[in-house]
């Protein structure tokens, strides 16, 4: 649902009751199809097939990898870079390895060239700002989808957390409440996932004590959002003097810093779990019950890690990572990077899984932006705006003033000052009134010292520039 089409102008015109009544409607097709006899086929699998060792899971990725191989042999981008399918068939691994090393820029200029022509079912297309500022448009195929999806409720089911059986609070960045609604409830409920959509855009220490009432009237067990929304609530809880126990916080899409992490672990009195991914669905890993790093998602992708130049770094080298789909026939990304810096942890884990490890992705950092009324507003809240706007090249959020919110862009070629417009008129619907939003373009964005992109600068949440 965008926030500024005549779709939401309708919903938040409605009652609470009757939101609450949309929101488990739009909830129950994913939640019926998660239910189902298939998807929950593919759940058990995963699980099943987790404690594979090494053999086994070469054995699985060499057949996935020689599937995705062949589809992207089909694609105009791969056609004539990828060798003889006799070659791709005989040694998949090495194929891989002899590709180049993916950019977000090659996948943005070549969009229509990676799309699989011969692929046969259904291709969905999303879009996605990121956490670097660059907007992206990917594809899915059904089953890249449900892999993910699965993964992600394997990892619930091993860390203690059952979908549909325990409610559990979401945190994200869905403007779920309007913005001009002043009283509580603020939160809005799908009934059939047991689900509690908690707005993040009402969130103070004044209206903490509601939020902590809501939960405790849903007994949730456990709440899913992102890092700087959950520092959030945890920051508003303090400041009230409240805590509430949970059995467990899921996070994910942004790093969470450990003086978020202590906060929320201390409020919250659980401990806090990660899951990576990404929109592109080309790396995936988990935390399980040994807390021993994130193990990868072999089952959906092969990791790499790579230097700046795009080699492969000594095992348990620091570097960036790469990633290759093994479930996204229909829109093959091969080696692709991801932006995010992390290792390989050395040795074998304590619960006894095959699966590589890697460390806990510590870059990307995002900040809190400042309200005017004292209410935390998490940064990554504001990408969705991006996502409906082309011809952008790079952008960033800079904040000195509780009052305005500077969006720098780099703009491309194409660039016209309606997607300007645009932008800006979705940021403006999801910030308050008071808040001012000023568009500036440029034509460089200064990274940090070490050479890292900040998405969001707020010098009154303690953030700097360098």
């Amino acid at each position: 649902m965008s926030y500024s089409n005549a779709q939401y102008s309708l919903y938040r015109r409605l009652p609470p009751w009757l939101q609450n009544l949309l929101v488990t409607h739009a909830g129950s097709k994913r939640w019926k199809h998660e239910n189902a006899e298939e998807f929950q086929k593919k759940v058990s699998s995963l699980l099943a097939i987790q404690s594979y060792d090494t053999r086994r899971i070469k054995e699985y990725q060499r057949e996935k990898l020689t599937s995705v191989l062949l589809a992207a042999k089909s694609t105009e981008f791969y056609s004539k870079i990828l060798p003889a399918r006799s070659q791709i068939a005989a040694d998949p691994f090495s194929t891989l390895l002899t590709l180049p090393v993916l950019c977000k820029d090659d996948v943005r200029s070549n969009f229509k060239r990676f799309i699989n022509p011969s692929f046969g079912g259904k291709l969905i297309q999303h879009g996605t700002s990121g956490t670097t500022g660059t907007p992206l448009q990917t594809i899915w195929t059904q089953e890249c989808i449900d892999m993910e999806r699965a993964l992600i409720w394997r990892q619930r089911k091993q860390t203690g957390l059952e979908f549909g059986k325990e409610w559990r609070g979401m945190l994200g960045g869905h403007q779920i409440v309007p913005l001009e609604q002043k009283k509580p409830p603020y939160w809005r409920v799908n009934k059939h996932a047991k689900q509690v959509y908690f707005s993040t855009y009402h969130l103070t220490p004044e209206t903490a004590p509601g939020y902590r009432e809501a939960m405790d009237s849903f007994n949730i067990k456990a709440i899913e959002g992102y890092p700087s929304v959950l520092y959030a609530m945890a920051y508003s809880f303090k400041k009230s003097g409240l805590d509430f126990p949970l059995k467990g916080i899921y996070y994910g899409a942004e790093p969470l810093q450990d003086f978020q992490r202590e906060l929320i672990s201390e409020v919250f009195q659980c401990y806090v779990w990660d899951y990576y991914g990404l929109t592109e669905r080309v790396a995936s890993a988990s935390e399980f019950e040994c807390r021993n790093g994130l193990h990868e998602s072999w089952e959906n992708c092969i990791l790499e890690i790579v230097d700046r130049s795009g080699n492969v770094v000594p095992g348990g080298e620091y570097g960036e990572l790469v990633g290759t789909s093994l479930s996204n026939i229909g829109f093959p990304l091969l080696r692709y990077r991801t932006g995010d810096m992390t290792r390989f942890l050395p040795g074998e884990c304590t619960c006894g899984r095959s699966s590589r490890r890697i460390a806990r992705i510590d870059t990307k950092r995002e900040d809190l932006l400042l309200m005017p009324d004292g209410s935390l507003l998490s940064a990554s809240n504001l990408t969705f705006p991006f996502k409906g706007v082309d011809n952008i090249l790079e952008s960033q959020l800079f904040q000195d003033s509780a009052e305005v919110v500077q969006v720098r862009i780099i703009p491309s070629t194409e660039y016209a000052d309606s997607d300007g417009e645009k932008l800006v008129a979705g940021l403006k619907d999801m910030v308050p009134e008071s808040v001012q939003i000023d568009l500036i373009k440029v034509k460089e964005i200064p990274r940090t010292k070490s050479g890292k992109f900040r998405f969001c600068i707020s010098t009154l949440t303690g953030s700097r520039e360098q």
